[in-house]
């Protein structure tokens, strides 16, 4: 019984002394961290059904984002104001109705803009051909 407690008692002991160094641990790379608060939006876009284009934006900071989508001639054709409060957003933008060319999605927070270039191609339908052929055995 006495081998019991005193083995208890050291990995208690062990286990303190663990868990003060672990507490007292701090991350080295500060280069990151001020990396990370700069940001003040992210985005990720990919490709949907009919035209669609999936656009998902975080919010990281609190002076607002701007989306804009622009035609070739750099005019607007829509606008949308992110609210001043860090969140995430969903979009799906739908070219359905657009004609086809070149549009951009350009985002920005007053300070940095990223710029997304979305191209909208007709392609012609196209008839599926499919031929069976039949061939006879030479021997029967």
């Amino acid at each position: 019984m006495k081998t019991v407690k005193h083995l208890f008692a050291q990995i208690l002991s062990l286990s303190l002394i663990v868990l003060s160094i672990a507490g007292k641990a701090q991350s080295t790379d500060q280069e990151l961290t001020s990396w990370a608060k700069e940001k003040s939006f992210e985005i990720g876009t990919y490709m949907g059904e009919n035209r669609t284009v999936n656009l998902m934006l975080m919010v990281r900071q609190t002076n607002g984002v701007t989306i804009r989508i622009k035609n070739a001639d750099d005019e607007i054709l829509h606008e949308l104001s992110m609210k001043k409060s860090p969140r995430a957003y969903h979009y799906k933008l739908n070219f359905d109705g657009s004609r086809s060319g070149l549009y951009k999605l350009e985002i920005t927070d007053g300070r940095k803009t990223l710029i997304r270039r979305i191209e909208v191609v007709d392609v012609p339908a196209t008839e599926a051909q499919r031929y069976i052929t039949f061939t006879s055995p030479s021997s029967l």
